[in-house]
């Protein structure tokens, strides 16, 4: 049964490092009724049940395939840790966040990694929706993004592709932050769609 279990911990380990690529994982299988008289396994099959996603804890699918079938759950706790990016000092709601305001930490997850920002860019420039405390991971839902583009402003629209870049002017028909879609609409009445930039222009690729 212990052999069992370590089979379990390996796949998990292994789906985990598929999912989060750069996160440590380690899995932790419970234990086997030892009443249980399961015949010897030359197919072992490892899944999680339906609509069921990996996390921190929940039940593992044992199946045997050949020669003999049979089944079990294996319930199972998986600890995560990984790079995350910490408050250095307390922030207060609504801070536009600098890069001295923030560190690179290794910590154990309590969320599911994507959560956890991969990067100071994705803060650097962004505002803080809540209090955050000094030391404490800051989480992607947390911040937000001044527009870049308000909708109805009169936006330079950038159209570039392979050796050739065409400026015109054009009306915003939505707001955006940088980096996020956004569809404009040029004189002749045509409406395109790009990407806010951090200048408030708009990148169109043809």
């Amino acid at each position: 049964m212990q052999y069992l279990r370590q089979l379990g911990n390996t796949w998990l380990e292994q789906q985990a490092t598929l999912a989060w690529p750069g996160v440590r994982a380690r899995a932790q299988t419970g234990a086997v009724d030892e009443r249980l008289r399961l015949a010897a396994c030359r197919d072992l099959q490892f899944s999680l049940p339906a609509s069921a996603h990996l996390g921190n804890s929940g039940s593992l699918n044992v199946q045997c395939a050949a020669p003999l079938r049979w089944s079990l759950y294996l319930g199972f706790q998986l600890r995560l840790s990984g790079p995350a990016w910490i408050a250095r000092r307390y922030l207060p709601a609504r801070t536009i966040l600098g890069s001295a305001d923030l560190e690179a930490r290794n910590i154990n997850y309590e969320r599911p990694p994507t959560d956890y920002l991969s990067g100071a860019h994705l803060a650097v420039g962004a505002r803080s929706n809540r209090p955050i405390s000094a030391g404490q991971p800051v989480l992607a839902e947390w911040l937000s993004r001044p527009p870049a583009v308000n909708a109805g402003q009169r936006v330079r629209i950038v159209v570039r592709g392979a050796g050739f870049s065409v400026n015109q002017e054009g009306s915003a028909l939505g707001a955006a932050a940088a980096g996020e879609a956004v569809r404009v609409k040029i004189h002749s009445g045509r409406i395109m769609q790009g990407i806010a930039q951090d200048d408030g222009s708009v990148l169109v690729r043809p």
